[in-house]
């Protein structure tokens, strides 16, 4: 229901109203980029990387054989794995909302969608869309190949890295436009892991002013990953998902959530003209026994001023 147009109807629309960027977005793309170019200079700087083209394997700046390369980088790897079920266990799937790549260009395709009109601006999505996603298969790209394969490689290398290149960039630019948060709510195995790892976790989104909510369901139309919102403490099975994708049936509130922080924003938004808190909020969570489930009464009034 909420992947796709009816979603991005909604969070364009706030987006326009507000006539900023919300802080959520601000934090996703510093976050991300970060965190992209961190990985992009491990192999530029040889501090980590695999050459499968003339065996030149890096680690450290030093060239080394393929099995010492993979020694050295297993533990830097079982670490951040280590990590990574840490932080998805006490505090949810904060690495799928505010890290992945994938899921910040998908972000950054609905944005050029909904400003389409003209064919100028069609040609910027399509170009934007084709440069970020050469941009993230080069980084993988040179994990694994030194790029003076271009220069100093047969015919045959040279054929088969620019094949990996172009397909790696077509199939992920149409990924991102195509699929979008479609594939994050249905097929994303990385995201089926990081569920499992945290079905109940210390954070994530609370209803805390129940008695504000003015009823809109414009949260509910905004979660990319087809939640309610306003029922995410609780994972009886009335408030489970179904089975979508990969993802099976059973999996709580709590690990499904992204902590994208869509469902705050609209929120914020829908609720903005009324003198009351915001009723949804992100961040720690009141113990079990002090969470109130949704009873919702009536809507606030408007603010005097």
């Amino acid at each position: 229901m909420p992947i796709g147009k009816i979603r991005e109807k909604v969070l364009f629309g706030i987006g326009k109203a507000r006539g900023s960027i919300h802080r959520y977005t601000w934090w996703r793309w510093i976050i991300g980029c970060a965190f992209t170019i961190g990985v992009a200079l491990l192999p530029i700087l040889d501090i980590l990387r695999f050459d499968l083209w003339s065996g030149r394997h890096m680690w450290m700046g030093e060239q080394v054989d393929i099995v010492a390369a993979a020694k050295a980088f297993a533990f830097p790897f079982l670490a951040v794995n280590i990590l990574i079920v840490v932080v998805s266990r006490f505090f949810g799937r904060y690495l799928c909302g505010y890290m992945c790549p994938y899921g910040s260009l998908a972000r950054l395709a609905e944005w050029f969608r909904w400003r389409e009109g003209t064919g100028k601006s069609r040609l910027l999505r399509f170009s934007s869309m084709i440069g970020v996603s050469l941009l993230l298969t080069a980084i993988t790209f040179s994990f694994w190949v030194d790029w003076r394969v271009f220069v100093e490689g047969s015919a045959l290398a040279v054929n088969l890295s620019s094949a990996f290149l172009i397909l790696g960039t077509a199939v992920l630019a149409w990924a991102i436009d195509r699929l979008g948060l479609t594939f994050c709510h249905d097929w994303c195995p990385s995201g089926i892991y990081f569920a499992i790892l945290g079905p109940k976790t210390s954070n994530g989104v609370e209803f805390a002013h129940p008695d504000a909510c003015i009823e809109c369901d414009v949260c509910d139309k905004a979660c990319p990953i087809d939640l309610l919102p306003r029922e995410m403490e609780f994972d009886d099975e009335a408030h489970e998902r179904p089975a979508s994708g990969l993802y099976p049936d059973g999996m709580t509130n709590h690990g499904l959530c992204i902590r994208c922080g869509d469902c705050v924003v609209a929120c914020e938004a829908m609720t903005a003209p009324y003198d009351t808190p915001v009723p949804l909020r992100m961040g720690f969570l009141p113990p079990e026994d002090e969470r109130v489930r949704p009873g919702l009464e009536s809507a606030p009034t408007t603010s005097s001023d």
